[in-house]
């Protein structure tokens, strides 16, 4: 810990986000690879869409490293059957046919096809190894001699605040309040204590 988080931590002493009076979810990531995502698509949020949740363009700052901008990611299939099932789809023995299925309003695919069977995106990636298949935004995903590889941009879920957004949001001399309220919309920063 340095003078910087001790001087953070005290200037936020008792500050909480309130949406409505409520303690929303704040779900936040490192970077969104330029736009954010709703819950259920990003995260396969049983619970909806909370009306504080949004889809927001986000210019994540150019010094995050260039891993986290676009990477690709290798498994073997039978590493992508093992994690397909633990999401409880049905695909059989082996992958046969992968493919990128719908995608969400920020062009992060919600769904892969594995097999014909329909694969929660977010899950697979959590049963996988999220970190190395980075996010859902992905440009392609290709089986080839017994490897399944992935290409994409950004690193996490995408939903809510990104982190490498808030840090080019406060580069430009915006508040943390600007900044929470540019990723929720409707919500507020309060003192809780």
């Amino acid at each position: 810990v340095n003078d910087r988080v001790r001087q953070a931590v005290e200037e936020t002493r008792g500050l909480v986000l309130s949406a409505g009076g409520e303690l929303p979810y704040a779900w936040f990531h490192a970077h969104s690879g330029g736009m954010t995502e709703l819950p259920v698509e990003g995260l396969s949020f049983e619970g909806g869409n909370p009306p504080y949740a949004q889809i927001v363009e986000s210019r994540d700052s150019d010094s995050a490293p260039t891993s986290v901008k676009h990477w690709t990611a290798s498994f073997s299939a039978d590493e992508v059957a093992e994690a397909a099932r633990k999401t409880g789809a049905e695909i059989g023995s082996t992958i046969t046919s992968i493919a990128l299925g719908r995608r969400g309003e920020s062009g992060r695919t919600v769904v892969f096809l594995i097999n014909g069977q329909e694969v929660s995106a977010p899950n697979l990636r959590v049963n996988l190894d999220s970190t190395k298949l980075k996010s859902t935004l992905l440009d392609s995903v290709k089986l080839e001699n017994g490897r399944v590889t992935f290409e994409g941009s950004g690193y996490g879920h995408g939903v809510g605040m990104s982190q490498w957004g808030a840090y080019a949001l406060a580069g430009e001399g915006k508040t943390a309040e600007q900044i929470v309220g540019y990723y929720f919309k409707d919500v507020d920063v309060v003192h809780a204590w």
